[in-house]
């Protein structure tokens, strides 16, 4: 079973490949920027990976998280949803994470990317975008936890989660901030 969703993820992964560069006509400079966003978040998130768990089981920072949230804040909602799989699909093989783990990074990198396109069409600011992003990537990795584990005692941890998101919200809404500055910068025409 997990094979055979692998599999299809993978097609799904080559499918918006060819969506990003082609079948979308997208020119090249475009293609190029995606490319270089879905490199740093992959690299983040091996990175992140290698990093120990901060206070709490499993608890990390997001920092892939941050490209998700630079390209979803200026304003494509698609690419984001693009991106954020390919990162999440890749980092995972790359980083040798194809069990329960790579669900729980699915399943929270779009419960995120859901919040944060929610809290962002409310006109809410990029730290606040960035800290929904964050308890909306927890409750869904909580949501999948219960689907593996089929225990409510999971629900327990919530609390705890909810506390750590807020700071590590900051920290990526603050790095995304960067990350905006230095996308415009770089990629804008002159």
């Amino acid at each position: 079973m997990i094979l055979s969703t692998l599999q299809r993820l993978l097609q799904l992964t080559i499918t918006m490949l060819y969506n990003i560069s082609v079948k979308a006509n997208i020119n090249a400079a475009n293609t190029a920027r995606l490319g270089i966003l879905v490199s740093l978040g992959i690299v983040l998130h091996i990175l992140e990976g290698m990093l120990p768990s901060f206070f709490l089981p499993g608890a990390k920072l997001g920092l892939a998280n941050v490209v998700t949230l630079t390209i979803l804040w200026r304003g494509n909602w698609i690419e984001a949803i693009e991106v954020a799989i390919l990162r999440i699909v890749l980092g995972n093989i790359l980083s040798g994470n194809l069990g329960v783990g790579f669900f729980l990074s699915l399943g929270g990198g779009l419960a995120s990317l859901g919040g944060m396109f929610l809290s962002q069409k409310k006109g809410f600011s990029l730290l606040v975008v960035s800290i929904v992003g964050a308890l909306s990537h927890n409750l869904g990795q909580l949501a999948i936890a219960y689907f593996y584990m089929k225990s409510q005692s999971i629900f327990y941890y919530l609390p705890f989660l909810v506390l750590f998101s807020l700071p590590t919200g900051l920290l990526i809404g603050y790095l995304g901030q960067f990350l905006v500055r230095w996308e415009e910068k770089i990629f804008s025409p002159s």
